[in-house]
């Protein structure tokens, strides 16, 4: 598949993860006392805003809310295809939740042309420019162009290709020093039953085999991090969280990558948060439907 960033590991690159909320308050309020830095608000021209968190191996978290109802309205109202899917998931999950998978691209046209190979292509663009603030206090711009892999309109996660149209990357270095020490994200873990349904999707979308994982699941080796699709079984055992009602296709939690395990359990406690150690891993839980957010202790 054309226009994937890549390295020595097999798949494209990550780029983000949408996790909608009801507000950006909200959002804002959960992840500081999780003990990230938090990036001011920023609005899309299509209704919708973000509190990033943004990671030092370059993917990032995109809470996302609806800051401007009545653009966002006509956004949804022109067939924006972005706003389209916000407001079926919101509709049908509880909120924050998990809705999105964004992938890195050099090329939205021409992954969307490898898509519609396969007849998994929307014919859809989105293509926006949005201001911000620098941590300096300047003004500056950035623009993006989106292309989407097909989904049902009951989907539970959702697919797409984000391609940077500006020539100069903002300066976000500030932004990636976290009180609770994470550095970048450890993998994605989803459900789906079986585990190997939504195979060749994934496949597809992250251009990379689906291996077994070292004690079940499959895994999708990305450039920067991995997928990792679990049966209900295995998300109890590994996880302790609750089973894939639904038996689709759903994005469960993140698990993300720390230095020293013990101060990122002190910040956390600091934050009022209470955790739990299931094996290895610190577990948070997060939003309604089961989901959670990990802490994992990266090798040295």
């Amino acid at each position: 598949m054309t226009g994937g960033i890549r390295d020595d590991r097999a798949g494209r690159a990550l780029d983000h993860v949408v996790l909608p909320f009801e507000s950006l308050d909200e959002a804002r309020r959960l992840f500081t006392a999780l003990g990230f830095t938090v990036a001011p608000d920023a609005v899309h021209p299509f209704g919708t805003g973000n509190a990033c968190v943004f990671f030092a191996d370059g993917t990032y978290l995109e809470p996302l809310a609806i800051a401007d109802p009545a653009a966002y309205e006509a956004a949804k109202s022109a067939g924006n295809l972005f706003v389209a899917r916000d407001a079926g998931f919101r509709s049908r999950h509880g909120l924050p939740s998990i809705s999105a998978i964004a992938f890195r691209s050099a090329d939205a046209l021409g992954d969307r042309a490898a898509l519609a190979k396969k007849r998994l292509a929307e014919a859809e663009l989105v293509e926006f420019s949005r201001n911000f603030r620098t941590p300096a206090g300047e003004d500056a711009s950035v623009s993006f162009r989106l292309a989407f892999a097909c989904a049902e309109p009951d989907s539970h996660v959702h697919f797409f290709f984000c391609q940077p149209l500006h020539t100069k990357a903002p300066d976000r270095s500030t932004l990636t020093r976290h009180p609770n020490g994470v550095s970048g994200l450890a993998r994605i873990v989803l459900s789906d039953c079986p585990p190997d349904k939504s195979r060749e999707l994934l496949a597809t979308v992250s251009d990379s085999r689906a291996d077994e994982g070292s004690h079940g699941g499959l895994c999708f080796e990305l450039a920067n991090t991995t997928l990792h699709v679990l049966s209900d079984a295995l998300l109890v055992e590994d996880y302790g969280v609750k089973q894939n009602v639904s038996g689709e296709l759903r994005v469960c939690g993140i698990v993300l990558n720390v230095a020293d395990m013990a101060a990122t359990r002190a910040c956390l406690a600091a934050g009022g948060h209470s955790s739990e150690m299931t094996g290895d891993r610190l577990v948070v839980p997060f939003g309604k439907d089961g989901g959670f957010i990990a802490f994992e202790e990266s090798p040295a």
